[in-house]
């Protein structure tokens, strides 16, 4: 999704729009400097909202130290050339603003913007910041007209910066939560998902289930044919898992031999049903797994959640293996666990 459709169709929480008022609280007066001369401001935000993205991406590690410098020093050089061109400027009133939006604005973005809503909320500041340029147009340095299509092109311009890094950004991010043996969501995305399935059930009563799952046999194949022979037989499980799940599931590799598949909105009956059909297709293809199944309950913490699965899941081991069992409050583990999670 590109970031012009991220602003118009995400959702702005209040505390997003509480960020929003402050910031345009305190750089509206900056425009003071600017006097009657209204292309001025177009090139602070510019260059303020570039800096912005340069202290987002290190504030995130999605960029390195050199990459901010080339950023910083590109759009230093773009925002002067460009408006040195159009008018003759002051360029100690511009430093001054550069400096006042360029320190506001990331403070504002970093410290009052959620995670989850930043990218919205920096395209919603950097527009804003423009408004008061373009309402105040006068036609003493350039034509109407002229002005109105130069704020448009810096505009336009740095929305194409913003959106350019923020999907950069995305990208990295996502990378971030994937296995790269597997090419399935990793140990980290699946605790997100987790913990989504727990806040929704303790909100809105909506069931959620696990089902866990560990490679039977696995250091075996390891010893006997090698890790290469091994990895191979983990994408080809985890591509068998993909393929097999719904659309709304989400399928991770846990750790090791061990696999993960959480199912929103899916009660006990369910997941039992799907944990016997992906036992079935694994035998199918010469894989055999133990299963461990666990509807989220209104007491779980996504550790207990997953502890409920992670001890049927070795009941299942204990009872001979290629078999499914379900957690339930009244189970009690009665086998002596192995050591390391994921012994054959």
């Amino acid at each position: 999704m590109t970031g012009a459709k991220t602003l118009l169709m995400g959702r702005i929480t209040r505390r997003a729009m509480s960020g929003l008022i402050i910031a345009v609280l305190l750089v509206t007066p900056l425009e003071a400097f600017a006097y009657d001369n209204p292309i001025v401001t177009g090139t602070v935000p510019l260059r303020a909202g570039l800096l912005l993205l340069i202290l987002l991406g290190l504030r995130t590690t999605r960029i390195t130290a050199v990459e901010a410098g080339q950023l910083f020093l590109a759009q230093a050089l773009l925002s002067m050339a460009t408006w040195s061109v159009l008018l003759d400027f002051d360029p100690n009133r511009i430093a001054v603003q550069t400096l006042a939006y360029g320190t506001i604005l990331p403070v504002c973005t970093l410290l009052i913007a959620p995670k989850a809503t930043r990218r919205r909320w920096a395209f919603l500041v950097f527009c804003v910041t423009l408004y008061p340029a373009v309402v105040r147009l006068t036609p003493e340095n350039l034509g109407l007209l002229a002005q109105v299509i130069a704020t448009l092109l810096v505009h336009g311009a740095s929305v194409a910066a913003l959106d350019t890094h923020a999907d950069r950004a995305e990208l990295a991010g996502e990378m971030a939560d994937i296995d790269p043996l597997t090419g399935l969501l990793n140990r980290r995305a699946a605790l997100n998902e987790l913990a989504r399935g727990v806040d929704r059930s303790a909100d809105d009563q909506r069931s959620a289930a696990i089902v866990l799952l560990d490679l039977d046999h696995f250091k075996q194949l390891n010893d006997t044919l090698g890790h290469e022979a091994g990895d191979d037989t983990l994408r080809h499980v985890a591509h068998v898992l993909a393929a097999f799940v719904r659309p709304t599931d989400h399928v991770c590799r846990w750790g090791g031999e061990e696999f993960l598949v959480v199912l929103p909105d899916a009660d006990e009956a369910l997941a039992i049903d799907m944990a016997e059909r992906l036992r079935l297709r694994l035998v199918d293809v010469g894989v055999t797994a133990s299963f461990g199944v666990a509807e989220v309950e209104a007491a779980d913490t996504v550790t207990s959640w997953v502890r409920r699965a992670d001890d049927a899941m070795y009941v299942a081991k204990h009872e001979g293996r290629n078999t499914v069992h379900v957690a339930r409050r009244t189970d009690r583990l009665t086998v002596e666990r192995p050591g390391a999670l994921g012994a054959p």
